[in-house]
């Protein structure tokens, strides 16, 4: 992920989408067939901005983002018609196990983080997703203080972390 057009609400860079697939006109569930097509010729770690004018494709993407391991990056609600929707295909960095503290407060995610990583090898990774706002401040303090590698971060629409974190 290089270059840089726009920025989340905490101010992670979304990169430049390497596929824009217009959808406007179409109705559920034809946005996500077309979708799922289109992201079988990205890589891992790369970002489609996907247009859309239908409706309910906010709500559909966001559940569609979960249950694929995609994510809904950044939404883009200043064009004339439609929205558009910048989608990073699966993991950008290698995953060994997940850790989903979602709707935990901080401390939670890094103290669980600790657990996690006390039961991994070295050079073994961790992906921590976390809804608490103050996380990337906490996992940033908490990895100086530990000497473990954070490999990437990223951060969906709705203020969902993803921190890749190596052992």
């Amino acid at each position: 992920m290089t270059a840089h057009t726009a920025v989340s609400s905490h101010g992670t860079p979304i990169p430049t989408p390497r596929v824009t697939l217009d959808l406007n006109g179409q109705t559920s569930p034809g946005p996500l067939p077309s979708l799922k097509r289109a992201l079988a010729n990205l890589e891992n770690g790369e970002v489609l901005l996907l247009i859309s004018d239908y409706p309910g494709i906010e709500g559909d993407l966001f559940l569609w983002a979960k249950q694929t391991n995609n994510q809904v990056l950044f939404i883009d609600r200043s064009a004339k018609k439609g929205f558009g929707f910048y989608i990073l295909k699966g993991d950008p960095w290698p995953v060994g196990k997940l850790l989903d503290v979602t709707g935990a407060r901080c401390p939670t995610p890094v103290i669980e983080t600790g657990k996690e990583l006390m039961r991994m090898q070295k050079g073994e990774s961790v992906m921590l997703i976390s809804d608490c706002e103050v996380s990337p401040m906490e996992v940033n303090t908490w990895l100086k203080n530990t000497g473990h590698k954070l490999l990437g971060m990223t951060e969906d629409a709705r203020g969902v972390f993803r921190f890749y974190i190596q052992k």
